[in-house]
């Protein structure tokens, strides 16, 4: 299984772009403009008016804002067209259909996610029909079988992703204590940073104990309610601890707070992702840590890889002979993301209305 690091394949893809004579391109296509992305059009021998799609269910979730910004800023970047395709909430299905849907029309390659195995036939037509696709966010196995023959998966491994969550706990409540956990158990990210939650702590704080976990449905208003109901049966505890793994579990438990007039700093939590309400909770005390996946990075590797791909360096790395005819791609099969911690002393700089404005029409949504 070959892993590597985001920064180690942009410099591998820095060096393929400069073997094979990629150069910056002139403005043409439609017309766009924007400040932080002065270069338009980076792979010059690829066809115009090419079209990538990100197919994935959750497409209205604001855990996605920056996975959005993200590929506005791709698309003026590399000048293509990228549309955003599949289901605003949760359905793995509709998401499996909306990827069956792009390959119809042909796309220069393909951005989905992995929830469940909904989708794993419809990634194996996509790579049977020679469109490359690059699997985000999350995986269902370890080896590109279990990702439907994709080039990669880019993302977190989101089992050191629990042990880095754990960490945080004990950095931000000490060596002892008793944690509750909240989560959409289920599914395949957030099972997997349970695992490392736990993991993490029988191995180097044996002193916390997990006595319970909830599962918030990845819904506020179902969040909501399990941290009320973490409150009331666990909140008198002395020094507690909660763990949120999934969007929704920040702005449930304090919400819940809230609304039980629970005063901020009671418990120690650390939550994951980075919803507006979470940070607002961050700056008023409520919520010690919140891990999250640098996904706009994951969105904007996962285009870079395709147009690599497609303008023939990363296909054609000379592993062989042949890659094609030998069965191997120089493309890494993982290629993991590392979490960041936004608390008090930064959380000033992620909040949305900081974020770049990036305009353009190439990205559909």
């Amino acid at each position: 299984m070959r892993k590597f690091g985001i920064l180690g394949i942009a410099l591998l893809i820095a060096v393929v772009i400069l073997a094979f004579g990629c150069g910056a391109q002139g403005g043409g296509g439609a017309s766009a403009s924007v400040s932080n992305a002065p270069v338009k059009g980076v792979y010059a021998n690829l066809p115009a008016g090419r079209t990538y799609y990100l197919c994935s269910s959750h497409q209205a979730h604001t855990y996605f804002t920056d996975s959005h910004i993200a590929l506005r800023y791709a698309a003026e970047y590399f000048n293509v067209n990228i549309v955003a395709s599949g289901p605003d909430a949760w359905d793995t299905q509709a998401q499996a259909q909306a990827i069956e849907q792009a390959i119809s029309r042909q796309p220069a390659g393909i951005i989905t996610r992995m929830w469940d195995n909904s989708p794993l036939d419809a990634i194996r037509q996509a790579t049977a029909a020679g469109i490359p696709v690059v699997v985000t966010e999350t995986r269902m196995g370890e080896t590109q079988d279990d990702i439907g023959g994709a080039l990669t998966y880019i993302g977190l491994n989101n089992y050191d992703c629990g042990r880095d969550t754990a960490r945080e706990l004990v950095k931000h409540a000490g060596a002892s204590g008793r944690v509750v956990l909240m989560g959409n158990w289920g599914a395949s990210n957030t099972d997997a940073k349970r695992q490392g939650v736990e993991d993490y702590l029988k191995e180097n704080a044996p002193g916390w104990q997990i006595i319970a976990t909830v599962d918030d449905k990845a819904a506020t208003q179902d969040a909501i309610e399990a941290g009320k109901s973490i409150i009331n049966n666990y909140g008198s505890q002395e020094g507690l601890g909660i763990i949120g793994l999934d969007s929704s579990s920040g702005t449930g438990i304090s919400q819940a707070m809230e609304e039980l007039n629970i005063p901020a700093g009671r418990y120690t939590i650390v939550v994951h992702d980075r919803e507006p309400s979470t940070l607002d909770y961050i700056e008023k005390g409520y919520i010690a840590a919140t891990l999250i996946n640098k996904t706009a990075t994951d969105e904007y590797m996962a285009i870079l890889v395709m147009e690599d791909w497609n303008n023939g360096g990363l296909k054609n790395v000379p592993l062989s002979s042949d890659n094609s005819a030998a069965g191997i791609t120089a493309v890494p099969d993982n290629m993991y993301n590392t979490a960041f911690a936004i608390t008090k002393d930064n959380v000033q700089y992620f909040k949305a209305a900081v974020m770049p404005d990036v305009k353009t029409s190439l990205y559909n949504r």
